[in-house]
């Protein structure tokens, strides 16, 4: 293997893991907006 073959791999490779925890970020964001839009009740003292 080349070198700039194994640099390339490698920067695929965070590439991919980036993307990864970028999507469940967004997932799990939007899944809090929306439970925490659902599970909101007035407290009126």
């Amino acid at each position: 293997m080349k070198k700039g073959s194994v640099f390339g791999l490698v920067g695929f490779i965070l590439g991919a893991c980036g993307a990864a925890v970028s999507i469940t970020a967004i997932v799990f964001s939007a899944l809090g907006l929306a439970f925490a839009k659902r599970n909101v009740r007035p407290h009126i003292r």
